[in-house]
């Protein structure tokens, strides 16, 4: 199992003159998953690039949706929709990453590393509650 992943991304801009093209990657870490990403807000400027941090317990759901010739597109959920405030075209706590081609691989693997996480948390976090309740009955 990979200790930690990354996919890049770039989303085209949304308009003719450039506004809100988006770049950047999503970085599966040992703790914590990051989207970090620039935003264009115009043909040749880009804005500061800005880190989101999320816990794999805030990750709803991950997917990657490869169709024949059709952009690829990494669709990361989160329960935490007010993380996404910045992220230009993200509908409550969702948004599509249109992954570039020296990703794709990683991509696909993404989903798996998550889904491994989140279990990991939740096999951590239901020991720790147990040991609370038997130190509780002790």
């Amino acid at each position: 199992m990979y200790d930690e992943l990354s996919v890049s991304f770039e989303n085209p801009a949304t308009d003719p003159l450039g506004y809100d093209h988006v770049e950047g990657k999503l970085y599966c870490g040992r703790d914590a998953v990051e989207l970090q990403f620039k935003v264009r807000d115009r043909a040749f400027r880009k804005g500061n690039a800005l880190v989101v941090p999320f816990t794999y317990a805030e990750v709803e759901r991950v997917e990657y949706l490869s169709k024949w010739f059709r952009p690829k597109v990494l669709v990361f959920q989160t329960r935490c929709p007010e993380k996404l405030d910045d992220f230009p075209g993200a509908s409550v706590g969702r948004v599509e990453l249109q992954v570039i081609e020296a990703s794709r691989r990683d991509a696909a693997k993404v989903a798996d590393l998550i889904r491994y996480r989140q279990s990991e948390a939740f096999v951590s976090e239901s020991e720790s509650r147990l040991s609370r309740l038997r130190d509780g009955e002790s």
